[in-house]
Parts: C-alpha cells; structure tokens; sequence
C-alpha cells in the first residue's frame, strides 16, 4: 500500500474507494482509491493496439472489483487522444489506432458502475493543479511526455477545451518537416521530441538499437549523438511551449510523463530554449510534474469522485 495523498476539501466525502484506470500508449494502470487517497490495490498490464483496447480496460478493472467490489462507488478513466466526454466515446487516438470507442456504456454495464471517462492529459493537469506542482496558480499548461505528447491548459481554473471537449493537442503542432507521424501528418512535435520518437532517432543516427529515451539521456555526457538528438528534441519542445505562451500565457509549464524523469537534463536546456522564442510575452517557468506518472490516474480518481466539478 503506497502512502497517502491530502485531499482534505478536494473531493466528496463519500464512503467508498473509487476505480481509477489510466490508459497509457504502452500500459493501462488501474487503482482502488480511498478518500484520503490512499491506493488501496493497483493493477498494470501492456496496452493492446486498437478497439480491442477496451476489453483489456475492462479486464483489469474487473481484476481490482474482483478484491473489493461491494466498496466501490465509482470509475474514472483517462484515455489518450479525443474524447467525446457527453457521449462517453474515445473518438481518436493516434497512437494507440483506436476510433469511435463507445466506452462509458460498454465499461458501466460490465463493472456495474456509473464510469466517467476524460482525456488523460487533462486528468494530469487537474491533479497537478489540485495536489501537486500547480497548486499555487490558477494559470498553466500540463505537457505529458511518453509514447506521445499530451498537453492540457488550466486558465482562472478552469480546465480549457474546444467545443467537443478537445484539450491542448500539442503534439500534433507541426514544429519540423519531413518526420511522418502516427496521426498522418507530417513534422508533428511527437514525431520529434516525445520519448519513443527520441529513441528512434537516436538508433537510425547511431545504429545502436536503445530501450528508451532514459538510455538516449543516460549517454548524454559521452555520446555526441545523444547530445544532438536530444537537443533537437529541446528545441521542438521549446517551439511548441512558444505557441502556447503567445496563444494563453500560462504562468507555468509542468513537464510530466515518462521523460519527466530525465529531471533537470530535459528542464535545464528547455528553460534556456524557451526564452530565446518569447519576446513579445513573459515565458511560463518550467517545473517537472510532482505527482509523476501517477498524475494521470490521480486525476482518473478525481474524476470518478466528483466529474471535475470545480474545474468543469
């Protein structure tokens, strides 16, 4: 049982644990969480490719109710991608290949549970504005960094999205040419800086076949390579933190996901690049996430304890 997290005044207080389930571009990661927000169970397993991802949600939500069913009160799940939230429909995920993923019907008739779903990189800017490196503005871009890149504004907050309920799809900004991306574009920031596309990278300049961008940033000290590619990776980063401060001037930039954990060897260049672009606007501070790759399902338990509702 992992420690617990204060959220005195941040959610209901209904008895009862809520199921939070984060589908990530490799993993789902599911969680009993009590109000206190103690993790009471968790489960992982590796994220299948297309539609046939929900019966693997549906699986592992059932391997937590399995333990503690009768205590349940409630789901929230975070999916990368589009989500339809009123229609409780995954429309689009690049990544993962899904569209069109009825999921609050499917998940609440085979849990028995009233199921809310959301973006995942909203639920991690919510948790960090709540309990962890935003809590003291009301004003900033969350930017998960993993498989892909995800992004959410909070602007007065309040969680900023489009008229379908989109958030800040950064990832898919064009930023290069010339670098296909999974979503069919061309020159998108994940093609460039997230963390599977600087592995890639780094193997077809090297030739040396890596397990990920922590192996790319483990070598930056030695290998000119890694110091190039992951410089390029800054610099598309930088561009895309550019668009958005000019576009909503957030006060901070809370960098989370996997690269994340490079710490100051992501955050130390991308503080120098991000200035260097925003002369007509103050540039957001850049911070690493405190709530880590928990953010995401976090924000899952939030949402399943009540909608968002200050932020929605």
């Amino acid at each position: 049982m992992r420690g617990p997290i204060t959220w005195a005044g941040l959610v209901n207080d209904d008895d009862g644990l809520a199921l939070a389930v984060d589908v990530g571009g490799t993993a789902i990661k599911a969680e009993l969480v009590d109000t206190a927000g103690t993790v009471v169970a968790s489960q992982q397993r590796p994220t299948p490719l297309g539609n046939g991802a929900r019966d693997a949600i549906a699986e592992v939500g059932n391997a937590l109710l399995a333990q503690e069913r009768h205590a349940v009160i409630g789901a929230g799940v975070v999916v990368p991608g589009l989500v339809d939230r009123a229609a409780g429909v995954a429309t689009y995920s690049a990544n993962i290949g899904w569209r069109d993923l009825e999921l609050v019907r499917f998940l609440g008739d085979e849990w028995q549970l009233p199921v809310q779903i959301a973006n995942d990189a909203a639920a991690g800017g919510l948790a960090e504005h709540r309990l962890g490196a935003g809590v003291a503005t009301d004003d900033l871009v969350f930017v998960s960094i993993g498989t892909g890149i995800s992004a959410s504004i909070l602007s007065g907050g309040h969680l900023v999205t489009g008229h379908r309920g989109e958030t800040a799809e950064i990832g898919h900004l064009a930023v290069r040419s010339g670098v296909p991306c999974a979503c069919g574009s061309d020159g998108c920031l994940e093609a460039v800086a997230s963390a599977s596309a600087i592995a890639r990278h780094y193997t077809a300049l090297s030739g040396h076949d890596v397990a990920g961008a922590h192996d790319v940033a483990a070598r930056l000290g030695t290998d000119a390579v890694a110091r190039q590619v992951w410089q390029e990776a800054v610099e598309a980063l930088a561009d895309a933190l550019a668009v958005v401060s000019l576009v909503v001037g957030p006060a901070l930039a809370v960098i989370g996901g996997g690269l994340s954990r490079a710490g100051e060897g992501l955050l130390a260049p991308l503080r120098v690049a991000l200035p260097q672009r925003t002369h007509v606007v103050h540039p957001a501070d850049v911070v690493a996430s405190t709530l880590g790759d928990r953010g995401c399902v976090i924000g899952a338990a939030l949402l399943a304890r009540d909608g968002w509702a200050p932020e929605s």
